[in-house]
């Protein structure tokens, strides 16, 4: 399955979203998906360099999520990310299916769970891991 990765960015420290979400990366992939995260999109590292356009790089991710068959959405914390927000709407509104994983110390902090098509709980990268191999490969 094509996948989109929604993730927090603001407030989170930057080297340990790039090691989640490379882990994540890498295990859809290893699963037979075929995975985009933005965050090692070359795309929106030129528009980094050129200035950080919010309106761009957000425009980029809508444009990559409308290619897309899925959504999967890693959920760190109960802070809301208003960015993973907007692409999660963004996907609901083209009727693709959300997968939410949840760390356990955001679990019940918000309704993402009720929208979502399954959503899965994790602990720590190792729980990640294994979470994400649950995905299914189509739907």
């Amino acid at each position: 399955m094509n996948i989109f990765c929604a993730y927090a960015f603001t407030g989170e420290d930057l080297s340990a979203v790039t090691e989640r979400m490379k882990l994540v990366v890498d295990t859809l992939n290893g699963s037979g998906h075929d995975t985009y995260c933005n965050l090692f999109d070359p795309v929106v590292d030129d528009i980094k360099m050129r200035g950080n356009d919010i309106k761009e790089i957000f425009a980029r991710a809508f444009e990559v999520i409308s290619t897309k068959e899925a959504v999967v959405a890693i959920v760190t914390s109960p802070n809301k990310s208003v960015g993973q927000i907007m692409e999660i709407g963004t996907a609901l509104s083209q009727d693709k299916p959300v997968f939410v994983l949840e760390h356990s110390s955001a679990v019940g902090s918000t309704y993402l769970p009720k929208l979502a098509t399954a959503s899965y709980e994790w602990s720590d990268l190792a729980s990640l891991e294994e979470a994400l191999t649950r995905i299914p490969s189509n739907v």
